[in-house]
């Protein structure tokens, strides 16, 4: 009887809401592509590559109002190379994002294929965006210590704050899906879950994340750790970037820090210089990775939606280190190094 009721009053209730059917679909992308050369002391790589200020995408954003200050939103991207016209990310139609969710006065939350709150709170620090080629990608490169620090996760649950003087957090918890064992412990493998805390106020802006992967069926875990503060001067912009990655159970008992000072120099109405240096070091004894390097970059505004670019990177990899860019993986103690001029619009 009570049952009865409830979804009398629940289709009367349906019934007398007003029919909100205000929505929006927007097509967006860009296209980013150079001519590159890169190379090491033996090999060489020269040709055309992509994605270096940005990954070339195309996606379709929309909204519908819902009512009362609420609404619906999804998000459907696609990475692609304009090199080739190769889809990007294993070849996934929506392979960089594709979520659904609501969001109001309460917040925001998502289920889908996300980015990851370590990327939002580590990649906004770094003045060259962690480009293709830069060296601040040495904080999600894998040397001998594992990561938690990945862009974007399937599965993903994420819920946002409202902001609150200048502060938001992000929470979050995907699913592995990759074991379906009647044992709890081996069907966490690939799961993942994280918190991150961002600040916003003036020329401050800051962020601090907790990130940790369940890597295997046994209990293994790697996590990552790290913080982000910049301060807009003016002329120059800084950046600060930090991570710390820890092994745990089966995955070992590595540990690994990056850190990445960058700034953001502007250099007349159009033009702007980024320069970053990096630093990797790995506490794993005589089996550790650690590397060093710099990237310095122009770009120069042709209009608003289009920028020319140039930029060089050189990484220094000391002992068993053997990290490369985007076209070489050079054998280990050699440092890669790459030239490379560009254009990226934005549609």
């Amino acid at each position: 009887m009570h049952s009865r009721t409830a979804l009398a009053a629940g289709a009367a209730l349906l019934t007398a809401l007003p029919a909100f059917a205000q929505s929006n679909v927007t097509i967006y992308g860009l296209i980013d592509i150079n001519l590159v050369r890169e190379w090491s002391d033996n090999a060489t790589f020269q040709g055309v590559g992509h994605s270096e200020l940005n990954g070339s995408r195309w996606g379709l954003k929309g909204s519908e109002d819902l009512g009362n200050g609420n609404s619906a939103l999804f998000v459907l991207e696609s990475g692609y190379s304009p090199a080739d016209g190769s889809q990007q990310q294993g070849g996934r139609l929506f392979g960089r994002q594709s979520f659904v969710g609501l969001e109001g006065g309460w917040g925001r939350l998502t289920l889908g294929r996300q980015y990851s709150p370590a990327f939002s709170a580590i990649d906004a620090f770094d003045a060259t965006g962690s480009s293709a080629h830069a060296v601040g990608l040495l904080s999600r490169k894998a040397g001998s210590v594992k990561p938690a620090y990945e862009t974007r996760f399937d599965n993903m649950i994420k819920y946002r704050t409202p902001g609150l003087a200048g502060i938001k957090v992000d929470l979050a918890y995907w699913f592995g899906q990759k074991n379906t064992s009647s044992d709890a412990t081996e069907r966490r493998e690939g799961d993942g879950g994280a918190i991150a805390a961002y600040y916003e106020s003036g020329p401050i802006g800051a962020s601090l994340v907790h990130q940790q992967v369940w890597r295997d069926s046994t209990g293994g875990k790697v996590r990552t750790d790290g913080f982000g503060f910049s301060y807009d001067f003016g002329l120059v912009k800084a950046y600060l970037a930090y991570t710390q990655d820890k092994e745990s159970g089966t995955q070992g008992d590595g540990k690994a820090r990056t850190y990445d000072i960058s700034a953001e120099i502007k250099a007349g109405p159009s033009g702007t210089v980024a320069v970053a240096y990096a630093n990797r070091d790995e506490d794993e004894g005589d089996v550790g990775e650690d590397a060093y390097g710099w990237s310095l970059y122009y770009l120069h505004a042709l209009s608003k939606r289009t920028t020319g670019y140039a930029g060089y990177s050189k990484l220094i990899n000391k002992g068993n280190a053997n990290y490369g860019m985007e076209f070489l993986t050079p054998p280990a103690g050699e440092d890669p190094q790459a030239l490379l001029l560009g254009i990226r619009h934005k549609f």
